[in-house]
């Protein structure tokens, strides 16, 4: 087991970095014991490790290294550093196998990491199958996303998906989205699979570009007066009524 006790360490510096999106290209930062869990039974590459704490480093042969709480403090994301976290090469997806999938969520231009991660936690409990990204949405993998998933983030595959490939969607997958005026209530949403549902931004909604796909919109009924619901907080809505009405 290796130790490293100093920030300027130059593997520290190159951990650091991924803290920015352009550097997240191969690889992704991953803390928390859970997390990192989740990416070893995923099958992912895990490249370095770092912990205060040489017992949780027991299990990881390589790439394991010992370090300070300064060390950990630095190249962690959070005010509070974890017990443990490691550096781990970024999974790959290819929407082509997103065709076999019968249960798909696609967010238009989400923005916000936390409510992206809550989504992916939710869509892990509710088996969904796959997630579609359209538009500017904030980065999957980046670690507020990572956190927010709760040890979620490798259980549901994400892809980004343009627009000329899900015109292709359409011809095998029944296309639902979410408005804020449908005649249709989520309470009797009984989707056919394979299906894709779509959700728009709280600010915006969904494009017009989606929009011309849909099959059939639901609305989530609620009392007057109240503008929106978070969108996290829909998506649980709307997946949890699929899937008590599934069979």
């Amino acid at each position: 087991m290796l130790e490293i006790t100093s920030v300027q360490n130059p593997l520290i510096k190159e951990i650091v970095k991924l803290h920015q999106k352009k550097y997240r290209e191969e690889f992704i930062i991953v803390e928390g014991k859970k997390a990192l869990q989740g990416a070893k039974e995923a099958g992912l590459e895990i490249k370095y490790v770092f912990s205060c704490d040489d017992t949780l480093l027991s299990e990881y042969k390589n790439g394991a290294y010992l370090v300070n709480e300064k060390v950990m403090e630095k190249i962690s994301t959070t005010e509070s550093a974890p017990n443990i976290m490691g550096v781990v090469k970024k999974p790959e997806y290819k929407i082509q196998n997103f065709k076999n999938f019968k249960k798909i969520i696609l967010l238009d231009s989400i923005k916000d990491s936390g409510n992206l991660g809550t989504i992916i936690r939710t869509a892990a409990a509710f088996n969904i199958d796959g997630i579609m990204l359209f538009g500017d949405c904030t980065d999957e993998f980046s670690p507020k996303t990572i956190r927010s998933a709760a040890g979620n983030i490798f259980k549901v595959p994400i892809v980004h998906a343009p627009l000329e490939q899900l015109k292709e969607f359409k011809k095998t997958h029944k296309m639902l989205t979410t408005v804020v005026n449908s005649k249709n209530s989520t309470a009797s949403l009984r989707a056919e699979t394979p299906v894709i549902i779509m959700f728009g931004s709280e600010a915006q909604g969904l494009c017009k570009e989606l929009l011309t796909l849909s099959d059939i919109s639901y609305t989530i009924p609620m009392k007057e007066g109240v503008e929106s619901l978070n969108l996290a907080v829909s998506v649980g809505i709307i997946l949890y009524e699929m899937y008590k009405n599934e069979g």
